[in-house]
């Protein structure tokens, strides 16, 4: 038995001697894996976007780098202390950034290892908190409003006034209350149960102050006293309604941010002057004011949100919409109530023309129902109420006179070099001024259009009826003001207004969006709200992207109907949001938006209190299409396809033939009233071009002037057992800005260049040393980065 166990044990060795892998052999080393530097990022804002001097930043670490050996940098001086790690992610450090200077800085992060990637870096471009950031120069004259919103009288020019933070409390009588010290625990305190399953004291934290000039609220559950004690980790932002030119810092009350169905369930409810559209009828401005004030919340918080939802009816629709096209990713879904796709619709002053045609004594004949014929309306209040918000088309109407001056306010007559209150001059960063004129371009424009064409042909009015009102309707002149001739618009506008996203094509951000449009039914009563605008919105989705299946249309009328439409609303959006964030496929995000439409999310409308899914289609037959039916608009009327964008028609020539059998005289008339011909809207419209590119910006330029570096290259004689050496040190200035960039070592020799090796600047002296044979043809080079020019130097 021994003899046999001898054996066995010869054969294990000779055998482990012959096969690879066992032992006697020697073993294959896996090649270590190279380490992973450091993933910066700016959580608050977009990198070219940061305000205010500062910004949280995010330290990604890479598996079995360790954490608490990163070190970060701003513009070279050590903030390693103000990171802390982010309780919901291990692997990342989460740091609020100050001290950022105007302009360019670089955020910098290396972990400190004995095996450790290159340095990450981060470039920001930091604007004053007051603005402005892409919105171009300032508004001037500019009226102050801290003093009414109760923030004291202003600090300075800009309407700047102290941060106020104050407190209230949800009773449980349903209303809320001021709460003096929020530690404290009424006994009428009530509580609520958030979307993530948290139950807290409803007690909430309301924040206040300016920001771009604009007066800010925002409110959060604080439970406790404890900012963002309830936060659900998700953003509401608010629009508001209204057009006018501007001027003044405008008005936003507590109320704003006041929203119990938001806040109870957990969300941070955000607001500003500047996003509500009576205060300025600019969505540049309003889209640079959002970015700014999410910042600032999104820092107070420390943390990031899921997503960012807008709400907000009428005026505060555009916004959200054209935001969503034009600056993408600041907003994640959309709730637009009694929307318009965007400002530029010529509804408005169309109305103008024509109620001021039905004045007349050659209109004051037609009837109600010709009028509403005439315009597509369902009642003629509804033309007069769009009638009076053309304010904004004429140069002396356009502000709001109780808060602007009428004294700074431009009047041909008495005031020619006054204030211009128009849309076009609110928007004069983008639109420019017409070197023809001196003013503002604008974009309105009637030439061709036939209005009422659609009552003539349904008999609603005779051919002279017809040719009466296309005689008389008429046009503005350069101030708005209405006169005999047609509106011609600037084609350089027109260019500008398509190009820049002036008109809501459906284009850029938006399929990238989740809308759910929300419609309290108007139609039938004296309102500007029609239900038609949702459906060009959805027509203009369908023409630019071949599918609407990113919009939802809800519509209801009155409190019983209303109240749960706007509850399923939040709802749906919700857990449509949430799906598109928990979707980590390789789908684009127009296409997720699409896959995780939740199974609810179809049109609907709310008749008794009691929701009815039926799709929402012009023409339908169906319960809801019964109650709430769609109308018309005047350029419905004269011909324009709904989904069309054309903002001046191209012209075809009139044909007698469309109007039936025109007599002669007619015929004569029709070509006098429509000298260049009418509107030809199976094609393009006039300087008619796509979305040339999101987040455009109107000034002030981003100009960052490379700072010059200086490198030198000094040696140090060295004895070692094999002999002498050299040791090359590269000093790189100014340090500590420059420290852990990269400088490489290049050696010239035989007329070609060599690269010998590249390391990181690191230490007091910023500086790198290479030991070398010798120093002959040696030098020291660092590329440039943004904000510093390459440097070079002199070759040994």
């Amino acid at each position: 038995m021994a003899g046999k166990g001898i054996l066995a044990l010869t054969i294990a060795i000779v055998v482990a001697a012959l096969v690879p892998g066992m032992a006697g052999a020697k073993p294959k080393h896996k090649k270590r894996a190279k380490p992973q530097p450091v993933v910066l990022s700016v959580q608050s804002s977009r990198p070219d976007m940061v305000s205010g001097g500062n910004a949280l930043i995010a330290v990604d670490v890479p598996p079995g780098a360790p954490i608490g050996k990163v070190r970060i940098r701003r513009n070279g001086l050590d903030v390693t202390p103000a990171f802390t790690p982010d309780s919901q992610n291990p692997r990342r450090l989460l740091g609020l950034v100050e001290g950022l200077r105007d302009g360019t800085n670089r955020i910098s992060a290396l972990v400190k290892a004995k095996r450790q990637a290159g340095p990450a870096e981060l470039n920001l471009y930091d604007s004053p908190i007051n603005g402005p950031v892409i919105s171009g120069p300032h508004q001037e004259p500019f009226i102050c409003r801290t003093q009414q919103n109760g923030l004291g009288a202003p600090t300075d020019s800009d309407c700047s006034a102290p941060m106020v933070v104050s407190y209230v409390y949800r009773s449980t009588g349903g209303t809320f209350k001021p709460l003096a010290d929020p530690n404290s625990r009424p006994s009428d305190l009530a509580q609520t149960t958030t979307r993530t399953g948290q139950t807290v004291d409803y007690v909430i934290r309301v924040e206040s102050g300016v920001i771009n000039r604009s007066i800010y609220r925002w409110a959060v559950l604080s439970a406790g006293g404890q900012t963002g004690n309830g936060w659900n980790g998700r953003l509401v932002f608010q629009f508001g309604g209204g057009c006018s030119a501007g001027h003044q810092q405008g008005d936003v009350s507590l109320n704003s941010v006041l929203k119990d169905p938001e806040l109870s369930q957990g969300y941070a409810v955000l607001s500003s002057s500047l996003n509500v559209f009576l205060t300025a009828c600019n969505d540049v401005l309003s889209a640079e004011t959002a970015s700014m004030v999410k910042e600032r919340v999104i820092e107070a918080l420390g943390r990031a949100p899921a997503w960012t939802l807008g709400e907000g009816g009428s005026g505060g629709s555009i916004q959200q919409q054209m935001t969503a096209q034009n600056y993408s990713g600041l907003i994640d879904g959309l709730i637009p109530g009694q929307s318009f796709p965007d400002n530029s619709q010529p509804t408005y002053p169309d109305c103008r023309l024509l109620t001021n045609y039905f004045g007349s004594a050659a209109g004051a004949s037609l009837s109600d129902a010709q009028q509403e014929a005439i315009t597509g309306l369902a009642n003629t209040g509804s033309c007069n109420n769009m009638s009076a918000g053309a304010d904004v088309v004429n140069a002396s109407e356009g502000c709001q006179e109780a808060i602007v001056p009428p004294s700074i306010i431009f009047n041909p007559l008495t005031n020619p070099s006054g204030v211009r209150c128009t849309i076009w001059d609110s928007l004069i960063n983008v639109y420019g001024i017409d070197p023809a004129t001196g003013k503002a371009r604008r974009t309105f424009d009637n030439v061709g259009v036939q209005y009422g064409l659609q009552a003539l042909q349904h008999g609603d009015i005779t051919l002279d009826e017809f040719l009466d009102l296309n005689h008389g309707v008429g046009g503005f002149n350069d101030d708005g003001t209405p006169v005999a001739q047609r509106s011609v618009a600037n084609p350089e506008a027109l260019a500008i207004a398509y190009r820049t996203g002036r008109i809501d094509q459906g284009a850029g951000g938006i399929p990238s969006v989740p809308i759910v449009d929300i419609r309290e039914y108007a139609d039938d009563v004296a309102n500007v709200h029609q239900e038609i605008n949702g459906y060009i919105t959805r027509a203009r989705l369908q023409r630019t992207n071949g599918t609407y299946a990113n919009q939802v249309m809800f519509r209801a009328e009155g409190p019983p109907n209303v109240k749960p439409m706007r509850a399923a609303a939040l709802d749906l959006m919700g857990r449509w949001l949430d799906a598109i964030k928990a979707d980590g496929s390789s789908r684009s995000l127009p296409e997720k938006v699409i896959a995780d439409k939740p199974g609810d999310g179809v049109d609907a409308c709310w008749i008794g209190g009691a929701r009815i899914d039926e799709p929402a289609v012009i023409g339908g037959t169906g319960p809801c299409q019964t109650a709430y039916p769609p109308h018309s608009l005047p350029r419905g009327v004269a011909g324009q396809p709904i989904d069309s964008i054309a903002a001046k028609c191209e012209l075809r020539p009139v044909r007698a033939s469309d109007y039936g059998a025109p007599t002669p005289a007619q015929i004569t008339r029709l070509s006098q009233i429509f000298p260049s011909g009418v509107c030809d809207y199976s094609r393009p419209g006039v300087e008619e071009q796509g979305l040339s590119g999101t987040w455009q910006s109107f000034g002030p330029p981003q100009t960052i002037t490379a700072r010059h570096r200086g490198l030198k290259l000094g040696t140090r004689r060295v004895r070692t057992r094999k002999g002498t050496r050299f040791d090359l040190t590269a000093r790189l200035r100014p340090c500590p800005e420059v420290t852990w960039q990269r400088v490489t070592f290049e050696r010239k020799r035989h007329h070609r260049t060599k690269r010998v090796k590249s390391r990181i600047v690191q230490g007091k002296k910023c500086s790198v040393t290479l030991r070398v044979g010798s120093v002959k043809g040696f030098r020291a080079v660092a590329p440039a980065i943004p904000g510093y020019s390459a440097a070079r130097s002199k070759r040994r």
